[in-house]
């Protein structure tokens, strides 16, 4: 799809995407397709502001670079749960 440079490998594709979801300020949503939920969060990296969304089980479906974030969130119905950080510590108090 030409997000990426042509020089980029895998394992690079692999440590851009580690590194939006394990930022605890990237943000995280909640997207309802259909009754079907995905998870998806929202962060730069290397200069451009990328989507990373999963599905059931917390397997990876897609990561790009969106051209309107706000209007590709919006327009979908994507909801903002918050940050990384405190949907992992609201989730760790909810299993406590």
């Amino acid at each position: 799809m030409g997000h990426l440079p042509p020089s980029c490998s895998l394992a690079g594709y692999e440590e851009q995407i580690h590194d939006i979801v394990r930022n605890g300020h990237n943000i995280v949503y909640l997207y309802d397709f259909s009754g079907i939920y995905f998870y998806a969060v929202r962060g730069f990296k290397a200069g451009n502001e990328w989507l990373v969304i999963f599905g059931r089980g917390g397997v990876m479906e897609t990561a790009f670079p969106p051209e309107n974030m706000d209007e590709y969130l919006a327009i979908r119905g994507f909801v903002l749960l918050g940050r990384v950080e405190e949907v992992l510590r609201w989730t760790k108090e909810a299993h406590t």
